[in-house]
């Protein structure tokens, strides 16, 4: 199984679209260590601030993120991603990606492979090409770890086994030190990520699962998620909640896709980590992954079920929405519906009364169409419509299509349920 999953607007997406700025900011901090602001600065006071420009990320019930339009050295080693976490206005955690591979592969660039060649040659040259990547990549990856594992080492003196998740497809194994009244956790996951998570001395989650979350029982996580499906005045049921995760120039729509359901079901994950447990390869594509074991875990961790189908049943999913549980769906996807269903659900937006055509079913996305993930966050029974997102970059509100065009469409749906 191989996802196509479509790239749009780019330049918007995060965390992709920092990375990309970010080789513009000229920030003044870039390239300077900011270790001793990290680990001791005012940004852990109650009044205080961290240096630099910050815009925001995610941001959930439990949660707010922002991301620091700098790429300052940390214990003297390059970054690449700098992301604060506060809960409330306490800051809870400080994350520096130093290697990821799902930024630094992105997606496979055909493009770049002669034009003039045969299909064979074509294929032995995007191998050739792929190898070099894969090689640079693992030098980078192996240089700033063995930086990083020194001086951690040299500051702490000690580090000792830590992990985080329940659920065994979803643990990630760490090294944690102490330094002064901090907490690092170093995460590498060999070729894939290198990370640090910056906490106060204390207790560290030993969960996925929020702290919120894990404090009320089930019932009453799922009467609030229930309270979360909203009905408009147009006759939409809809969940407003669920929050965007834009997979930027990666293939990661599917994993993108569960990164949003999984923040709006109370899970502190991200798409970085999904790759990983997931076992994505560094391709530049999804080819090779384990998708259905990283969705069933998800679910596991969030302390549900999950419920996977080849068929499209609109009864499953309206009871999935009722109930405050967005729906995943793997799709077959066509440009031209993805602009029709963009033009409709624009004028709709805007007060418009604009409706679909009558489907042509010829004309709908085939077997050999592109395939993509979306996320299904409503419904309109009076205008035979569902309202869903996706991680695409720039794609803040909910989108329309007919249901029979989902129901010919769909290839898997992914139903979350107690």
């Amino acid at each position: 199984m191989v996802f196509f999953c479509l790239c749009v607007g780019v330049a918007h997406a995060l965390p992709n679209s920092i990375l990309g700025v970010l080789g513009v900011s000229n920030s003044p901090l870039d390239d300077e260590d900011l270790t001793e602001e990290f680990l001791a600065g005012a940004g852990w006071s109650d009044d205080g601030g961290l240096p630099g420009r910050w815009v925001p990320g995610v941001a959930t019930d439990y949660l707010e993120e922002g991301y620091l339009m700098a790429r300052p050295k940390i214990f003297g080693v390059e970054t690449i991603l700098v992301k604060a976490t506060r809960r409330g206005e306490e800051l809870e955690e400080l994350q520096v990606t130093f290697a990821d591979a799902g930024s630094f592969f992105g997606y496979y660039q055909q493009e770049k492979v002669p034009k003039n060649l045969s299909r064979k040659e074509a294929i032995a040259e995007m191998r050739r090409l792929m190898t070099i990547r894969q090689t640079e990549f693992k030098e980078l990856y192996q240089d700033r770890l063995e930086k990083l594992e020194k001086e951690l080492k040299k500051r702490s003196g000690k580090a000792r086994g830590a992990q985080r998740g329940r659920t065994r497809a979803l643990r990630a194994e760490m090294t944690e030190f102490q330094i002064d009244d901090r907490t690092v956790r170093l995460l590498s996951a060999p070729d894939r990520l290198l990370r640090l998570s910056i906490r106060k001395k204390g207790k560290i989650p030993g969960s996925w699962l929020d702290q919120s979350a894990e404090k009320v029982s089930t019932s009453e996580r799922l009467r609030g998620l229930a309270q979360k499906a909203q009905r408009s005045e147009n006759g939409d049921v809809i969940l407003n909640e669920v929050p965007i995760v834009p997979q930027g120039y990666r293939p990661y729509c599917g994993l993108n896709t569960l990164t949003m359901v999984a923040r709006y079901l109370g899970l502190n994950l991200d798409e970085d980590w999904l790759a990983v447990a997931g076992k994505f390869q560094n391709t530049g594509s999804a080819a090779g992954s384990d998708m259905m074991g990283i969705y069933k875990a998800v679910a596991k961790e969030a302390g549900f079920s999950m419920d996977r189908s080849r068929d499209y049943s609109h009864a499953t999913v309206r009871r999935s929405l009722q109930a405050g549980m967005p729906v995943i769906v793997w799709r077959r996807w066509g440009q031209d519906r993805d602009r029709l269903h963009t033009r409709i659900s624009r004028d709709v937006e805007d007060g418009g009364e604009s409706k679909f055509p009558p489907l042509d079913f010829k004309t709908l996305p085939n077997a050999e169409s592109p395939l993509h993930a979306s996320v299904v966050v409503g419904f309109n029974d009076g205008r035979k419509e569902v309202l869903f997102l996706e991680s695409w970059a720039g794609q803040t509100k909910p989108r329309r299509m007919l249901v029979a065009e989902l129901d010919a469409t769909a290839y898997y749906t992914f139903s979350f349920r107690p």
